[in-house]
């Protein structure tokens, strides 16, 4: 009876091969987990969005809000309106990014976006100062 052979060793060639998949599947994921973050926050911009929404023509149907008393409330249906916006807009983006990050991934290039880091960051900094702004109005 002969002895069994040894599997062929694999090259530095084959290694690296490897690593550079398991690399590449690795940068997938990760954009498929940041996609699945920014569909998350969408969700809560939207919901919350509505809750404040539906909360607000509630108060007025129901008469538990006047002219009077109005104060904070009056216009919160309107901002649940925008929250929904915001988040619509956020779920469009997202999906851009998403495809734009995998079309880099397979391409073995990086390209950073700044500005648009810089757009969302700064659109959101105006409408929580203009949110912060209309809150201590009342």
């Amino acid at each position: 009876s002969e002895p069994a052979k040894a599997p062929p060793t694999p090259s530095s060639d084959d290694l690296a091969l490897e690593r550079t998949n398991l690399a590449m599947t690795r940068s997938h994921l990760a954009n498929e987990r940041t996609h699945l973050a920014y569909l998350r926050t969408t969700v809560s911009l939207i919901g919350f969005g509505i809750t404040l929404n539906r909360f607000s023509i509630y108060l007025q149907q129901n008469e538990l809000m006047t002219p009077r008393n109005a104060g904070v409330w009056r216009d919160t249906a309107s901002v649940g309106k925008g929250m929904v916006l915001i988040g619509l807009v956020v779920l469009l983006w997202s999906a851009y990014r998403f495809w734009a990050t995998s079309q880099d991934i397979q391409h073995d290039r990086f390209v950073p976006r700044y500005h648009a880091v810089f757009a969302i960051s700064l659109c959101l900094l105006l409408t929580g100062g203009l949110s912060a702004l209309w809150l201590f109005r009342y």
